[in-house]
């Protein structure tokens, strides 16, 4: 999908007011409607992806996370199911979940944002906020998603480099 580095990019934009419009119309163009929704309490849903016909399908971010590197994390994993699952198939995005088209997904999103190659490099990476800026730099994404990719890989503690982090405040 040629839209793919486009999306990617947009990663690096702070402002929900900026990135939103420019997401939301790159994806209808392509047939992907995509929706931010407020997460209903107690809701441990991320995101869901569905096809609503053969050449349209909906993309929803729960906001359940407020920060950068859990959005596009969560956006890129449900293009994932878009691109590499049926469409049959409704996904909800569930941490812990642990089927094939989840690992599937997060593949994916975990290769998009960063390379396998680049992601080698990770445990080597020293765990300060300079060094993760440059390596991020280096990939064009914005260091919050190094500092995720970090943490989900043990690699940093869940409180190491938040600072990193884009907090979105939504309205």
């Amino acid at each position: 999908m040629q839209a793919l580095p486009v999306l990617r990019a947009l990663s690096n934009e702070v402002e929900p007011g900026i990135f939103v419009p420019k997401l939301t119309q790159i994806c209808a163009e392509l047939g992907v409607a995509v929706v931010f929704a407020p997460t209903p309490k107690g809701c441990p849903v991320s995101g869901a992806t569905r096809w609503l016909a053969p050449d349209k399908a909906m993309l929803m971010l729960s906001l359940r996370h407020a920060t950068n590197d859990h959005l596009w994390f969560a956006f890129f994993h449900e293009v994932g199911h878009i691109l590499l699952h049926g469409k049959k198939m409704l996904f909800l995005e569930i941490k812990n979940l642990d089927d094939q088209h989840e690992q599937e997904a997060d593949k994916f999103a975990s290769n998009l944002l960063i390379p396998p190659a680049d992601a080698k490099r990770l445990p080597e990476l020293e765990k300060t906020y300079d060094a993760v800026k440059q390596f991020a730099s280096k990939l064009e994404i914005p260091p919050a998603i190094v500092v995720g990719r970090m943490q989900r890989e043990q690699l940093l503690t869940w409180g190491q480099l938040n600072k990193c982090k884009v907090r979105y405040h939504w309205h």
